[in-house]
C-alpha cells in the first residue's frame, strides 16, 4: 500500500511539472511590445549642448515648466554623479534585466489580455526609498540607484529591514508589485480577515507573475525571517482566532500585521524574532490553499469575498 502510495504521489509530481512547463512555453510565446529608455545613461553623460536633443528622446521627461538650469544643475551634481558612477560598476550591462522585465511582462499579459507594456525608463533619482519604482499610464520610472545591493553605502540612513530589498535582484518583483498596487490600490474589506486575504491575493499574483522568485524575495523578508514565518505558522494563524482578530475591523490590526515593518506586533517574546507584515505571509497561504483546492482562474479568485475563500481553501497550517 505505502509502495502505492508513493508512486502515486510521484506521478502527480511529475505531471505537475509539467503542466508548469507547458504553461511556460505558452507564456514564452504571448507577444509584447516593450521599449526600454535607459535615461540615466543618456543624461549623465550628456553636455549642456545635448540638451535639445535629450528632449527630444525622451520628451515624457522634461515636463512642462522644467527650466534648462534645474537640468543642467542635476548632471552636474557631484552626488548625482557619484551615484551614476555606482550604478554602472552594478549595471555594466542592462540587458539581462532588460529580459526578465520582459518575461515578467509576458507573464501579466498571460493572464490579464488588456494589459499593455509600459515604456520602461531608467533613471537615479537620489536614493529616494519613495521613488523606487513609478509608473504610471504607459511609463514605467526604475530608480536604479535603489537596486545597489544592501551592503551598499548609500543606504546608511535606512533600516536593515528596508535595505534588505535594495538588491539587483529584488528590482524586477518590485516592478510587479508596483504595477499590481496599481491596479488594485485598496480593498473595501474592513475586517482584518478580509484585509489580510487582499494581501494575500495580490502576493499570489506575485507567484503567477515571477514563478521562478521564491518567497524571501517576493515578501521581502530575509532568509532567517522567511524561515520563523515558516515554522511559526501554525502559531500565528492560532493566535489570531485565539484572539478574536479575523473579524475585526480596527486600523491598530493593519499597523500591527499588514504594514511594512522590522517585526509583527503580536505583545510577546516572539515578536523579535517574527517578520513584519506577518498578515501577508498567513494571507498568501490562504490564497495558495484556495487555489490548491479549487479550479478557478485569477479573475474569478481576486473577485471572491474574503469569507468564502476561506470557507473553500481547506486551510490547516501544520504544527512544527
Amino acid at each position: 500500500m505505502k509502495k502505492w502510495c508513493v508512486l502515486s504521489l510521484l506521478f502527480f509530481m511529475v505531471l505537475s511539472c509539467s503542466q508548469a512547463h507547458k504553461k511556460e512555453e505558452e507564456i514564452n510565446k504571448v507577444k509584447i511590445n516593450s521599449a526600454f529608455a535607459l535615461f540615466h545613461g543618456a543624461l549623465f553623460t550628456a553636455s549642456a549642448q545635448d540638451l535639445p536633443t535629450l528632449k527630444t528622446d525622451y520628451p515624457y521627461m522634461f515636463p512642462e515648466g522644467m527650466s534648462d538650469e534645474l537640468v543642467l544643475e542635476r548632471m552636474k551634481d557631484s552626488t548625482q554623479q557619484f551615484l551614476y558612477k555606482e550604478v554602472c560598476k552594478v549595471y555594466k550591462d542592462f540587458e539581462p534585466k532588460q529580459k526578465e522585465i520582459e518575461y515578467l511582462f509576458k507573464h501579466i499579459k498571460y493572464y490579464f489580455n488588456d494589459f499593455k507594456a509600459p515604456i520602461v525608463v531608467t533613471d537615479i533619482t537620489g536614493v529616494s526609498y519613495q521613488n523606487q519604482v513609478l509608473y504610471v499610464e504607459d511609463l514605467l520610472l526604475i530608480s536604479l540607484d535603489m537596486f545597489l545591493g544592501k551592503q551598499h553605502e548609500v543606504y546608511g540612513r535606512y533600516a536593515k529591514y528596508l535595505s534588505e530589498n535594495f538588491t539587483p535582484e529584488h528590482m524586477t518583483t518590485a516592478i510587479a508589485k508596483k504595477i499590481i498596487d496599481t491596479q488594485y490600490p485598496e480593498t473595501r474589506a474592513r475586517t482584518f480577515l478580509g484585509q489580510m486575504i487582499f494581501e494575500g491575493k495580490k502576493a499570489y499574483l506575485l507567484d503567477l507573475f515571477l514563478p521562478e522568485v521564491g518567497d524571501e524575495i517576493k515578501l521581502g523578508y530575509s532568509p532567517k525571517k522567511l524561515a520563523w514565518a515558516q515554522a511559526n505558522e501554525f502559531e500565528v494563524w492560532a493566535y489570531f482566532i485565539k484572539n478574536e482578530m479575523l473579524y475585526a475591523n480596527t486600523n491598530q490590526l493593519r499597523q500591527r500585521f499588514l504594514d511594512i515593518a522590522p517585526f509583527s506586533k503580536f505583545y510577546t517574546p516572539m515578536d523579535r524574532d517574527s517578520p513584519g507584515a506577518i498578515g501577508k505571509y498567513t494571507g498568501l497561504q490562504l490564497v495558495r490553499a484556495y487555489m490548491k483546492n479549487n479550479q478557478v482562474d485569477v479573475k474569478t479568485l481576486l473577485g471572491l469575498e474574503a469569507q468564502s475563500l476561506l470557507n473553500a481553501s481547506g486551510y490547516k497550517p501544520r504544527k512544527h
